[in-house]
């Protein structure tokens, strides 16, 4: 009806053509008013042209998937070398150990953001979690905890913040 009449309407005129309340109009009004869709000068309201005042909102989805099984040993594992590391040296801010922790938790988690989230259909869903169970299923921490001990040998770094103690005192 505001689209159609180009000077613009009042509210008890549009009460009167749909013949309902005039405060049901006025109510339904100010929410278009604050939705950026329509406006009103001195009680005649108008569709409101060009682009909406209000941006509609931004949504994220987070799922985040259970961890196997067969982890739980290799993923406690992990965490404590990285906890240990971080008590050990805590400047060192490249904590592979840590680093691997995130690494797999990003394997587990779907991450779905937009403006539309709601309008997301349950078969893409479906797909989204079937790829990161494959992501997270080929993660290998038997094989990340064998490389981080080579290529981190923890005992001559721990020897060598010991000699650095030393040499202070």
């Amino acid at each position: 009806m505001l689209q159609s009449s180009t000077k613009g309407i009042r509210a008890i005129e549009i009460a009167s053509k749909l013949q309902i309340h005039k405060t049901v109009v006025y109510r339904d009004l100010n929410s278009l008013y604050l939705m950026g869709k329509v406006e009103s000068d001195q009680g005649i309201w108008r569709a409101k042209t060009g682009e909406q005042t209000i941006q509609p909102l931004e949504k994220e989805i987070v799922i985040e998937l259970p961890i196997p099984k067969n982890e739980w040993q290799r993923l406690a594992l992990l965490e404590h070398f990285a906890r240990d590391w971080e008590e050990h040296f805590p400047n060192d801010k490249n904590n592979a150990y840590r680093i691997s922790l995130e690494k797999f938790n990003e394997t587990r988690t779907i991450k779905i953001k937009g403006k539309n989230v709601d309008d997301i259909d349950l078969e893409k869903i479906g797909t989204l979690i079937h790829q990161a169970i494959q992501k997270s299923s080929a993660f290998s921490f038997k094989g990340l905890i064998k490389g981080l001990r080579k290529s981190l040998p923890i005992s001559s770094a721990i020897d060598n913040e010991k000699g650095k103690d030393a040499d202070k005192q």
